[in-house]
Parts: C-alpha cells; structure tokens; sequence
C-alpha cells in the first residue's frame, strides 16, 4: 500500500486536485490496484489520473501496456475455457441485449451497484450466461443495443460529455466488457451532475446570505441616521419611485414597501 509519506518530497501530492470520481481512481492505485488497460486507451481522465499517479510515485507508466500483455493473454485463455466448458449455442434475441445495456446506464440514474455477469443473468438461462457474458464478437449488436436506448437519461448525459462516437466506442468484443464500460460511464456522469448540483446548490446559498446581508445592512445604515424607514419609503415613492427601487434602497420586500405607502 502507498501512502502519502511514499510520495518524494520535491513532488507535492496531487490527488487534492483532482475531482472525487478520479480521486477514488488514485486511491484504488494507491491501494495496489493495477490499471485497467481498455479504460487507458479509451478514457482519457482515466488515463491521465494514472499518469500522474506513476509520475508522483516514480513509476514508469509508459511500460504500462507491455506489463500488461501475459495478463491479457492469461484473460484470453480463461475466455476460450469459458466458452468450451459452456458451448456457444444459446442465441439471444436482440431485444435482451437492449434490457441489459439498459440495465447498466440505469446505475445513472439509482446509484445502485450491479455486476455485468449479474445483468446477463437475469436475460440469459444460467446454463448460458457466462458463455454470453464473456462471448466475442458482439460489437454490433452491443452498438445496436446502445442505440436502442437514446431515450435513456444516461445516454444523453454521457453523450454530451464524451460525444456519440465515444459512447458507441464502449462497444466492446464482449458482452460483459460493454456493460463494465457503460457502468463505468454512468457512473462517472453520476458523480458529476451530483457535484455540479452540488455547486449550484452552494452558489444559490451564498446568495441568498449575499442578499441578506446587503438587506441588513440598509436597514442599519437608515436607522443609524435616525430615518423613519416607513417615511423614507412614502417619500421615495412620492417623488416617482418604483416599489422595486424604494425595496432595494430600504431592505425590505415588495409587500412590505407596498403595505406602507397604501
């Protein structure tokens, strides 16, 4: 495990300045985690949190790929086992690759945690399910089945974000990897329209207290020089003002200014 001693004094950490979805990135590094190398190749937050990490930590990222290749090839031969222990017979209609790409952007939308294998276990006969999960060449109709779901809040969201080809790039060989992706997607999205609604939220407030503040203040300033503030409304508004104006001016709301030149 890597903590925050580990890092070499002349590189201050940069996790604090990266936003939260990639700050759990780092710390899954941190913790001993080794990159995923299609989320490398095709995310570039992703890829770039990584970066930084090897570079804080001295590590040499661009051999990365290369140190990954016998553990591809280790996935690869458990895929082929996968399929001779379960033969690839089981065709599935495309309306079910549809619900399960459904299925993973919906983590969007409830924040609930799913597996892939879990997903296409609930389409598939479990006799089958790992042999479709992990079967090859399924670009198109996972691309199909993506596009099938336009209407889905997630797809919008992530396409603003990453573009239309990047969401159809998610369309992976296999059917578990496309799912993996898409939740990883939806989750990502998840995590920023919360903190931009978050920022909003605190925005809203500041000025809220902003305005509070500029109101009280009025009402001070008009009583610390000994005016009545309901004659000083009758006043302005006699010499033409609005009651938005006189509002302003006296720090008080609409209704009340009204209520008082009646």
């Amino acid at each position: 495990m890597i903590n925050d001693m580990d890092l070499p004094d002349q590189f201050p950490n940069p996790r604090d300045t990266l936003p939260a979805y990639a700050q759990q990135w780092w710390d899954r590094f941190a913790n001993g985690a080794q990159p995923d190398i299609t989320a490398l190749q095709q995310i570039p937050a992703y890829r770039t949190t990584w970066e930084l990490f090897c570079e804080a930590t001295g590590r040499n990222a661009s051999g990365t790929a290369a140190a990954f290749s016998e553990l591809k090839k280790a996935e690869r031969k458990y895929y082929a086992a996968v399929r001779a222990m379960y033969p690839n017979q089981y065709r599935v209609p495309q309306t079910d690759y549809n619900g399960m790409v459904r299925d993973a952007l919906d983590f969007y939308q409830d924040g609930e945690k799913r597996s892939a294998s879990g997903i296409v276990g609930g389409y598939v006969p479990k006799e089958h399910a790992r042999a479709v999960a992990n079967r090859k060449g399924q670009r198109k109709r996972m691309r199909r089945a993506i596009e099938a779901n336009k209407p889905h809040p997630a797809y919008a969201a992530i396409t603003s974000r990453i573009g239309k080809q990047g969401v159809n790039s998610m369309a992976q060989d296999t059917v578990s990897m496309t799912l993996v992706r898409l939740m990883m997607e939806a989750g990502t999205q998840r995590t920023l329209d919360t903190m931009s609604y978050e920022v909003a939220e605190l925005k809203a407030q500041v000025a809220a207290l902003e305005a509070f503040q500029s109101a009280t203040e009025k009402r001070h300033t008009i009583e610390d020089a000994g005016q009545d503030p309901k004659e000083l409304a009758r006043s302005m508004r006699a010499s033409g003002k609005s009651l938005g104006e006189i509002a302003k001016a006296t720090g008080r709301s609409r209704s009340t200014v009204q209520r008082w030149v009646k």
